[in-house]
């Protein structure tokens, strides 16, 4: 008496620790059902003889393996992260399972035993299932957030740039003497950077500055919109090189004392440019 009491307890534990899942009902059709995945839960498909059943996994799976318990009552076929399964025999109740290059699935199928004609329009039959999937879900969501914080960091920078104050507009008192290779289609200042325009697929030539003894020093500067040399400071005199071609560039209003301050590289005091190595 004691064993069959022993058995029985074991029994009622075991039936309580299964793990089986099946899906809600769909709101538009009871018949396409969206389940939450979970590695340790076994999903129960109920089915009816010649119906198909879709399976859609991530978007980011491709089904690697697919076991069926009773093959010779199921056709399944996998394409991508999609399966489909349809019983080929009225009593086939099996399992599934199915893995994938990122998921292991569990499934119990169900041939339900209706035996109308018009059994295939059974709410309790599931045409098509989905998965979802939280972890992807918040991976996703974060991703989200950090893109937004970045747009806005950038906007932000964008907006403090376009309200820095510059002296009075641009300063396009430049006189450019040298060889036409080299030689700037227009130049200007905005009080804190050096612009200097060249044509359209034109080479880029060494940009230095000159003092008044002559010696050369070479400047950080950036190219912008494919065609302008922005040097990161004001200078009197700018000499461009490019091989033997030399081309002299000179600020006629240049004020020694005047300008902004252009301690962090960008005309605005509170933006500061970070020049970033590219392994």
């Amino acid at each position: 008496m004691k064993k069959i009491l022993t058995a029985a307890l074991a029994m009622i534990l075991l039936s309580g620790a299964l793990a089986e899942t099946t899906p809600e009902p769909g709101a538009a059709d009871p018949r396409v059902r969206v389940v939450t995945y979970s590695p340790k839960n076994v999903v129960r498909l109920n089915t009816f003889f010649g119906v198909s059943t879709h399976i859609k996994f991530s978007e980011s799976e491709q089904i690697k393996d697919v076991a069926v318990g009773d093959d010779l009552a199921w056709k399944v076929i996998p394409r991508g992260n999609n399966l489909f399964i349809k019983p080929t025999a009225k009593e086939g109740d099996t399992n599934i399972t199915v893995i994938t290059n990122r998921r292991t699935y569990h499934f119990v199928v169900v041939v339900l035993t209706e035996k109308n004609q018009k059994a295939w329009a059974n709410r309790e039959l599931i045409y098509s299932l989905s998965f979802r999937y939280p972890d992807e879900e918040d991976a996703n969501s974060n991703a989200r957030a950090r893109a937004e914080a970045e747009k806005a960091r950038r906007e932000d920078v964008k907006n403090r740039l376009a309200r820095a104050p510059s002296r009075n507009g641009h300063n396009m008192d430049y006189w450019v003497a040298g060889h036409q290779e080299v030689s700037p289609s227009g130049a200007y200042d905005d009080g804190r950077f050096t612009y200097l325009i060249f044509n359209n697929n034109s080479a880029m030539p060494a940009v230095y500055e000159t003092d008044e003894t002559g010696k050369e020093s070479l400047v950080n500067t950036h190219v912008s919109s494919g065609n302008t040399i922005v040097i990161h400071r004001l200078a009197e005199k700018i000499t461009l090189r490019k091989g033997d071609f030399v081309a002299s560039v000179w600020n006629k209003s240049y004020d020694r004392t005047g300008g902004a301050n252009n301690l962090t590289g960008t005309v605005a005091p509170d933006v500061e440019r970070v020049i970033k190595e590219v392994n």
